[in-house]
């Protein structure tokens, strides 16, 4: 039987296309998945609600979108959920028994994976990391008015990244790491990669039928970099979590 996998990425990474692929190999995704205004993220929405209580409950009082993340604000988290309630976290879990193989993706899991590692069995797990080109990442946050120099942005990608290869690294974990641009640069490679690592046969089409943007070039360009530099200009004073409240 084929491992469920869990994609941890720091967001802005393309995740929700690499997911898409991936569950084509017959992944569960839940009941529904979570909608944006202008895309399905393909993130599990009952898990994205749970992951949203774990960390109010917890009493998280910061701002894990606009801040970089460090391991104490990880470490007090964790040890915060372990003190709660665990029949939603389990009831979570029976489902996912159930409904095997499953594929997770959702940034939350950066305050949140050590803490769900009570609930699911972490050799019945293949992990990947998924990062993105810093300066693609950069104009996507800003485009979408998460305003952000591209220092910040680079700091705070590191930082997360760096978190989940720690808790990787201290549970004796292997994982595969891409980049959002080894999709759209080299398909044909990163499918193999995927297919090999998970015992998947995902092709090409399957690949089409849920990605319909161009392949073999970056999707952000010159005209989208000129957008980003003026949203970031016109918002400066609001950059890297300034401004809020």
């Amino acid at each position: 039987m084929k491992k469920n996998v869990i994609i941890l990425t720091h967001g802005w990474t393309g995740s929700s296309a690499f997911t898409a692929l991936i569950s084509q190999g017959q992944y569960w995704l839940g009941d529904e998945t979570f909608q944006k205004i202008d895309y399905n993220t393909y993130e599990n929405s009952e898990l994205v609600a749970l992951n949203n209580k774990m960390i109010a409950d917890a009493g998280y009082t910061g701002d894990r979108e606009h801040e970089i993340l460090t391991e104490q604000a990880v470490l007090d988290v964790t040890q915060k959920i372990a003190m709660l309630d665990p029949s939603p976290y389990k009831a979570f879990a029976e489902k996912l028994s159930e409904n095997q193989p499953w594929i997770w993706k959702d940034p939350r899991l950066a305050l949140t994976i050590r803490a769900w590692m009570r609930f699911v069995d972490i050799d019945s797990v293949e992990f990947i990391i998924l990062t993105r080109d810093d300066m693609q990442s950069w104009i996507t946050s800003n485009q979408r008015r998460h305003i952000q120099s591209l220092s910040f942005t680079r700091r705070y990608n590191k930082s997360v990244t760096d978190s989940f290869k720690r808790f990787l690294t201290e549970r004796g974990k292997s994982y595969s790491e891409f980049e959002f641009e080894d999709l759209q640069l080299r398909p044909e490679q990163t499918i193999e990669r995927l297919n090999q690592q998970l015992g998947l046969k995902l092709t090409m089409e399957d690949l089409h039928r849920v990605y319909n943007k161009p392949l073999y070039k970056k999707s952000k360009r010159f005209k989208d970099w000129f957008e980003a530099l003026a949203v970031y200009v016109k918002n400066y004073a609001l950059r890297d979590g300034r401004g809020r409240a």
